[in-house]
């Protein structure tokens, strides 16, 4: 489902991913999918050759500051995406296009968050 058939920018995704993460309340999963996703965006940034731009995407990648919010049920939900979802553009250090799209689609059709 494409909301409409409209389709964000991934830059819009991510902020909607972010603007969930800000907004979790309490919850629990199995395996924590934020944790996961970290990871791997985090070793997708240290492939970068380049130190300052390994650092610069790291710094650029959405984190939420609280173990309560890291394991919501919105939040594990909306890093699964992230999680199933992510495959590395190693030229980059971020996800590749199609991949970003896959992500971002997944989170759409979560719905709101409630």
């Amino acid at each position: 489902m494409r909301c409409s058939g409209r389709r964000m920018s991934v830059a819009g995704g991510l902020a909607l991913a972010a603007a969930i993460v800000a907004a979790a309340g309490c919850g629990g999963a199995a395996q924590n999918a934020y944790r996961s996703a970290m990871a791997k965006q985090e070793q997708c940034c240290d492939g970068l050759a380049d130190s300052s731009a390994a650092s610069a995407c790291r710094d650029a990648i959405p984190r939420v500051d609280n173990p309560a919010a890291e394991s919501s049920d919105v939040n594990q939900d909306t890093f699964g995406c992230i999680d199933r979802h992510f495959q590395c553009d190693a030229a980059t250090g971020r996800a590749t296009q199609p991949s970003a799209q896959a992500q971002l689609d997944c989170i759409t059709d979560l719905g709101p968050a409630p």
